[in-house]
């Protein structure tokens, strides 16, 4: 296992924005109670087409970009998503997605052959019980005080190690799931990757709901060394940790709109207009002062996503 704790000292000095994350979709199925990406002013707003998206992957390539993140909300519950997939491979780019799992099965993964490099899964806890209470579950399982997550991610994560896409997990540390030990579940899925998170507050997204999930950044810490140990005999697989310090101004977002964003001091700066209407370069002019390229890779925001994944087996949970 490999672990990084944001304090290497790199002297890189890269203008061209590596990485962006495209929240290119507001609705969820999920009611995650730390989601900081609810988009709830743009419920009203209509979804992007088809070619507006192609024209926006195009401007990011022509930016530089090298990797595009696709997440939401929920980004496989949307239309054009395979498309737009497609396309940012088409046009050089290396390929995510973030999802909960949803529509992830082997038609689906059929059709991104040599399109999809990466897929984050989104879990945080080592039972449903938990996730539950975190609202890491379907709609009308959460309203039923219930949750099938980890059953689906141990359907989608084998299919991935099969079809050789790369496995990434994304987990969201909270005061309710601060003392469970998630090891055994992870050397199951087997991530490449493992992105744990400290909750994040933003203003206006999350803030409300904060107050009973903020976790203190020693109990965060203490976290992730614990699994470290834990998980010291996978060599193949990194750990990164992420506190709410290296998470603000290190991440270059797009919303369902095409307004480029940043989230510096905790709150989300957008450009004036869409990318769609002022071009990506110019509206990535309006916010980059609120990022922070050497912090962004600091905190390994520059990983080696072109690898090739090497993943391990997995068995019953």
């Amino acid at each position: 296992m490999q672990s990084k704790t944001n304090t290497q000292n790199k002297t890189k000095n890269t203008k061209t924005l590596a990485a962006v994350n495209w929240h290119c979709y507001k609705a969820c199925n999920y009611s995650c109670n730390f989601c900081y990406a609810r988009f709830e002013d743009l419920k009203a707003t209509p979804v992007m087409a088809e070619n507006e998206g192609r024209h926006l992957l195009q401007m990011m390539a022509e930016a530089g970009v090298e990797k595009i993140n696709f997440v939401g909300g929920e980004p496989m519950l949307h239309r054009h998503l395979e498309s737009w997939i497609h396309e940012a491979k088409r046009l050089g780019m290396v390929t995510s997605i973030v999802s909960n799992g949803t529509n992830i099965d082997r038609p689906f993964l059929e059709r991104m052959k040599g399109s999809l490099d990466w897929i984050g899964l989104s879990i945080d806890a080592s039972t449903d019980e938990l996730h539950a209470k975190l609202g890491r579950g379907l709609r009308g399982e959460i309203a039923n005080n219930t949750s099938h997550h980890i059953d689906r991610m141990l359907v989608v994560a084998p299919l991935l190690h099969e079809y050789g896409i790369g496995v990434k997990m994304n987990t969201v540390v909270t005061d309710l799931n601060k003392s469970d030990d998630l090891s055994p579940l992870v050397r199951l899925i087997r991530p490449h990757r493992w992105k744990i998170f400290q909750a994040l507050a933003i203003e206006g997204e999350n803030d409300d709901d904060m107050e009973a999930l903020a976790v203190e950044s020693a109990a965060f810490h203490h976290y992730v060394r614990f699994h470290e140990k834990q998980l010291a005999e996978i060599k193949e697989m990194t750990i990164v940790g992420e506190d709410n310090t290296v998470m603000l101004g290190t991440y270059a977002m797009v919303d369902p709109l095409g307004r480029v964003y940043t989230n510096v001091e905790g709150r989300y700066k957008y450009s004036i207009h869409s990318a769609l209407v002022m071009g990506f370069d110019e509206a990535w002019s309006e916010v980059s002062s609120g990022f922070d390229q050497r912090r962004f890779e600091q905190r390994d925001g520059e990983w080696d996503w072109n690898r090739e994944p090497t993943g391990g087996e997995i068995h019953g949970y």
